[in-house]
């Protein structure tokens, strides 16, 4: 802790001498270097970005002629210069085009700069908001603007950046309204999370899925799948995202950005558009993008003879004979080619904004309203989402100004149950037999008991009998306070908060036979939740931002940040239904409420210095010291430093540049990030007791007779825990070819990670199970590249293109001594493992006997060989991704495509496994199961060697080759290569004209779309499903899939207008 204070000291006085040798340059603040000789005249003036009239802070205003007079703009675009009156000022900013003028005895000015298309610059939001020219950053930031994200709608605004940001995965949970994995450069820790820090207009936002960690769950019985609070937001309010990845990036967030930030900035009035109102509404139709092909030549059965009381359709040849159904009712023998389809229906989803805005040179204002409703495929499945969002600002005086931004969001959903659980529809719906008329026999009787052959729930009895309905109330927004101390100084503090209220119940009506939501094993059940999340923040800096001399510019900033969480929940669960069908919480008959409170403080402070030379080189410092709650006093100083160089040769050497090429950029950095503890992880506590005699007879639960009683958890707490570090290394470079038509940026990056946070186990003598230590290494290789390219760009004619890759290898160096392997989701076998020398997350389960040339051992019955130990049977992580779009405009025409392509990468589907398994899908067909004397086809021979070393060659049944003494006898048979190629997105766009709008000006602009995601789906290893999906939601854990409901292929249209 020393060390760090040490060495934050040192940091902060070297920013303090910067500060006083700004304060001894001159007596008038914004002069370069000496007076000139009493000026004329006093000229004021406002530079903006031509584009959008925005202000443009930090250009430079020159004296022509005299370099060494001169000022920069503050950060409202400002100026104030002394000159003579027929003097000639010139105007740049890196990236735009330089502008002299003349002043002709004028004082007041109003510039407007144009971007340089020759150059590789353009301004980009870094940490804080703060806006920097991409020319001077020495590391990597991608950005997406607002029509990017809309061009194909979606609920979720993390699903709009899939396949359009070089570094970044997405993949998707699967179910109605679930939330998606992002991950940035790969992974960074073991058990904490993985995911981003989400950022909106300077505020945190916290991004838990309703599993108590944003880090998701591992359990595989996850009942419904929930979203990601990030999903509050609504996409049509977002002007840009930025994504920060590498550790020299987001150092000045602390502990809570080891794995990236994004950034997130709204929409807000825009100069010169004074009282504008903007409408816009789509609506879109989803029909099931991949489904299982089915059999339905072979009957409800098993060895070829009918049964109507067995899951599988190994039954006899469907001939129209008579048999006798589960009912006990004689029947025809028919085929239900749809009897799994009719389950499932068209979803759809809506969304309408109305928005207010406007702006001027004292203010600026945006109000909007959306409403946002979608159905999911399975029925009773819903989300009404209604978003309130103002953004205004105002300059009360030249030196003060004043903001705010906040959001109100309530969000409504219901949900059906998903993943290994017997009450989610698909569970057992999916491999229903063939022969068997799901939708049309009755799912329960007069009494209300189920009628279903299976032991787990039938599928539309789940559908209406087993309920969750969410509700989240959301406030979210900041107070922004900016004053120009000086022309060069400028103080900001904005004040944040993050408060929502989440409300679940959960219902299981009396006859269930699953978990579900209360696992009332049939007795019925339910289960309040409240729970109340409030997240303050508020951040003070102060920016010097100065030429020190002709050449050399100066940006530093000191800033302090308080960050406060506070998480409370009360739960009961009401077990034993007395009224079916009636969910309140008085009609059960025994409880179990439970409850919890959690608070943590992280206090901060950071530094950041910018060195611009001339054009052509820029050198960033920046470190934070965080001070964390979660941790013991003496280890809970955290320290991070970073330090990034940008380098342009083309602009130190104008003589390299060509026709061919056009700009240059090299750019490296290190840095490093550190994370604290959960929460109370270093306390050991108590919870409440219970007590039986070891015999199996009934426990003794506390509080009895009157007296409560307490035990300590099985986790003792480790007061000695220090934080997590990640060091990153970086090196990239930013070409530009043919004046800017081709641009290439390039990254390759090593991330170190080390102390990192998990619990081993200890021995049982210690009346603990385990204890969370500091132990173990990770490392993260990877390379990222993005090619944008103009390639055809005429009056009414334009081609754009753009390709981004992404390749990371993520190991696990070390994990704790004694510690072979920790699971961070799944079963008991199959699971998701780290384990020392082996990739991040590797499936884990049995596998086939195979000899030592790898050839599969088959028995002498045909039929494969189990190992009875585990082992690592397939790899989740793609080799590399890749997305690429294309943009054609055409006069008011604009066409425009993703694809989204994944390399490698196994899944885990349980879900095919139980096709095939049960008879039902397509390829358990493809030969006969009966020869044309009526006795077993055996076409099927495992390709392997029998004990002696001899080629099998024994024939078996198909019925044998897919069952679980076959091919699915190990886990290892049910993991596939989840290589897939999507068009992830599509628009046709068409905007109207002024011609044909007429005259009247009353409406501004129209514009038509129609639009699609997810219209095709190319997996030619991987049959039937979706590979992108996961059953473990938003987790660390991928690569197992196992009843998650099927990908929607949406196609819909949608008008924007202008008034």
């Amino acid at each position: 802790m020393k060390q760090s204070l040490t060495t934050m000291r040192g940091f902060m006085v070297l920013l303090a001498a910067c500060f006083c040798l700004l304060t001894e340059r001159s007596g008038l603040a914004g002069t370069v270097s000496s007076f000139p000789k009493p000026a004329d005249v006093e000229v004021t003036g406002t530079v903006t970005f031509k584009d959008d009239g925005t202000p443009l802070p930090g250009a430079s205003v020159l004296l022509k002629g005299s370099p060494n007079v001169g000022t920069i703009t503050d950060a409202n675009g400002k100026f104030r210069i002394n000159v003579p009156d027929d003097a000639t000022l010139v105007v740049s900013y890196i990236g735009y085009i330089a502008q002299e003028i003349k002043l002709n005895g004028r004082s007041t000015l109003a510039v407007s700069l144009e971007a340089d298309a020759q150059q590789l610059s353009e301004v980009v939001v870094t940490s804080f908001g703060i806006a920097r020219d991409r020319k001077t950053l020495g590391y990597g930031v991608s950005e997406v603007k607002a029509e990017q994200i809309t061009k194909a709608p979606t609920t979720d605004v993390t699903n709009s950046l899939a396949g359009k940001v070089a570094g970044v995965q997405v993949t998707g949970a699967g179910g109605g309204f679930a939330g998606s994995n992002v991950t940035i450069r790969g992974f960074s820790t073991f058990t904490g999370s993985n995911q981003p820090l989400y950022v909106v207009n300077g505020v945190p936002l916290d991004n838990s899925n309703g599993s108590g960690a944003s880090n998701g769950s591992n359990s595989v019985n996850t009942g419904v799948v929930n979203s990601s609070r990030i999903s509050d937001i609504n996409p049509q309010d977002i002007e840009s995202i930025s994504v920060l990845k590498g550790a020299a990036a987001t150092v000045l967030y602390g502990s809570r950005a080891a794995s990236g930030v994004i950034l997130i900035t709204t929409k807000k009035g825009k100069k010169g558009t004074n009282k504008q109102i903007s409408f816009s509404t789509n609506t879109a139709v989803g029909t099931i993008s991949r489904f299982p092909k089915f059999q339905n030549q072979y009957a409800q059965g098993s060895n070829g003879t009918y049964a109507n009381n067995v899951a599988g359709s190994w039954g006899p040849l469907i001939q129209g004979q008579t048999v006798t159904n589960w009912f006990g009712n004689p029947e025809t023998l028919t085929a239900y080619p749809d009897n799994v389809r009719d389950i499932l229906q068209n979803s759809i989803s809506s969304q309408n904004d109305l928005s207010f805005s406007g702006a001027s040179d004292k203010y600026d204002y945006r109000v909007s309203y959306g409403n946002a409703y979608e159905t999911a495929l399975i029925p009773n499945n819903k989300l009404s989402r209604n978003n309130l969002t103002v953004n205004a600002g105002t300059q009360l005086t030249n030196k003060f100004r004043i903001a705010t931004a906040f959001t109100y969001t309530n969000n409504v959903s219901d949900r059906t149950q998903s993943g290994n659980q017997g009450s989610n529809p698909l569970w057992r719906g999916i491999y229903t037999p063939r022969s068997y008329d799901l939708t049309n026999m009755p799912s329960q009787d007069a009494a209300g008991n189920q009628l279903w052959f299976a032991a787990e729930d039938q599928p539309y009895w789940a559908i209406n009998h087993v309920k969750n309905h969410q509700e989240v109330n959301r406030f979210y927004g900041n107070i922004n306070l900016k004053y120009d101390i000086t022309d060069w100084l400028q103080a900001d503090l904005k004040v944040g908060s993050d408060v929502f209220t989440y409300v679940t119940k959960g219902f299981d009506d009396k006859g269930v036979r699953s978990n579900a939501n209360t696992s009332s094993a049939g007795a019925g059940g339910v289960l309040d939740r409240s729970e109340i999340t409030r997240n303050l923040n508020s951040y003070l800096t102060v920016t010097a931002n100065k030429k020190l001399t002709s050449d050399l510019h100066l940006t530093a900033t000191v800033g302090n940040e308080i960050i406060s969480n506070y998480n409370s929940f009360i739960q009961d669960i009401g077990l034993g239904i007395v009224v079916a069908g009636f969910d309140n919480v008085k009609n059960f008959l025994t409880f179990n409420p439970t409850s919890a409170i959690t608070k943590q403080r992280t206090v901060g402070f950071f530094g950041d210095v910018v060195f611009d030379y001339k054009t052509w080189l820029s050198v960033n410092a920046k470190a934070r010291n965080d001070f964390a709650s979660t941790l013991s006093p003496g280890n809970q100083s955290i320290f991070y430093p970073a330090v990034a160089v940008s380098f342009v040769p083309t602009e130190a050497f104008p003589s390299i540049k060509s026709k061919f090429l056009s700009s240059a950029k090299i750019r490296a950095n290190v840095g490093e990030v550190g994370k604290g503890a959960t929460p109370y992880v270093i306390n050991t506590y108590y919870g409440k007791a219970s007590a039986s005699d070891g015999l199996g007879s009934t426990a003794v639960n506390f509080p009895f007779n009157g007296l409560a009683g307490y035990t300590y958890n099985n986790s003792t707490g480790n007061p000695n825990l220090t934080p997590e570090f990640t060091r990153e290394i970086e090196l990239g470079a930013e070409l530009a070819f043919f004046n800017g038509r081709l641009s290439i940026d390039g990254s390759v990056y090593r991330r170190d990670s080390r102390n990192l946070i998990f619990s081993v186990p200890v021995p049982s003598t210690s009346g603990f199970t385990s204890l969370a230590t500091n132990a173990g290494k990770l490392s993260t290789k990877g390379i990222e590249l993005l090619v944008t390219g103009n390639i055809i760009e005429k009056e009414n004619f334009s081609w754009e293109s753009s390709l981004n890759f992404t390749s990371f290898k993520s190991i696990v160096e070390e994990l704790a001594p004694g510690v072979a392997n920790i699971s961070i989701g799944g079963f008991t076998s199959p699971n998701i493992q780290l384990v020392p020398g082996q990739p991040y997350g590797q499936i884990w389960s049995n596998a086939y006997q195979r000899n030592a040339q790898g050839q599969m051992i088959i028995g002498s019955n045909g039929l494969p060989k189990p190992t009875t130990n585990v082992q690592a049977v397939g790899n989740p992580n793609p080799k590399f991704t890749m997305g690429f779009s294309n943009t054609f405009n055409y006069k008011g025409f604009s066409l425009s495509f993703l694809f989204d392509y994944k390399d490698k990468g196994d899944q885990l589907s349980r879900t095919i496994g139980d096709l095939r398994i049960n008879g039902v899908s397509e390829e358990t067909a493809k030969y006969p199961r009966f020869n044309a004397d009526g006795t077993a086809n055996k076409p099927y021979v495992f390709d392997g060697v029998l004990d002696d070393g001899t080629k099998n060659t024994i024939g078996v049944t198909a019925q044998q080759y897919f069952s679980l003494q076959g091919k699915y006898v190990a886990w290892e048979g049910y993991v596939l290569d989840a290589t897939y190629l999507k068009l992830r997105e599509a628009n046709l766009t068409y905007k109207l004209p002024a011609s044909i709008l007429g005259k009247s000006n009353f409406i501004k602009g129209l514009q038509l779309s129609v639009y699609g995601r997810n219209l095709f789906i190319y997996a030619p290893n991987y049959p039937d499903l979706d590979p992108e999906q996961n059953l473990l939601g938003v987790s660390n854990a991928r690569g197992l899939e196992f009843g998650i409901t099927p990908t929607a292929r949406t196609i819909g249209g949608s008008l924007r207008a202008t008034f």
